[in-house]
């Protein structure tokens, strides 16, 4: 059976709840900085804060970047736990490896697992 969602925290944007539940500066796109890429990386822990970067930096723009938990992954891409503006909650979701575009620029970053680093 699923469970309801948990409200959105803060403006409901996926920066809230990570700044929620987490010590990481402010504001993101200032301070968060690109570590190691999420995909094959079996050493990560549940709860492990992870986003969207471009050129080490997170970009804070209104779409086309994202910032989530990590939970696991599996050969077809990563779970996460997130939130996002008219996401009506808090959810789980899975995230499928896309890839990248000829010009090297992920795939529909906010929804592919490629694209997903852990934020330092």
């Amino acid at each position: 059976m699923t469970q309801p969602p948990k409200p959105n925290v803060g403006t409901g944007q996926c920066v809230a709840l990570i700044e929620a539940y987490t010590s990481v500066p402010k504001p993101a796109s200032v301070f968060w900085k690109e570590g190691a890429a999420v995909r094959g990386n079996t050493s990560l822990k549940t709860g492990t804060a992870i986003a969207t970067f471009v050129n080490g930096k997170y970009p804070s723009h209104s779409h086309g970047n994202h910032a989530a938990f990590y939970v696991s992954q599996d050969s077809t891409g990563i779970w996460v736990v997130d939130q996002y503006s008219h996401s009506g909650g808090i959810f789980k979701r899975h995230l499928s490896f896309k890839g990248k575009n000829e010009d090297g620029t992920y795939k529909n970053p906010s929804n592919n697992g490629d694209a997903f680093s852990v934020i330092e």
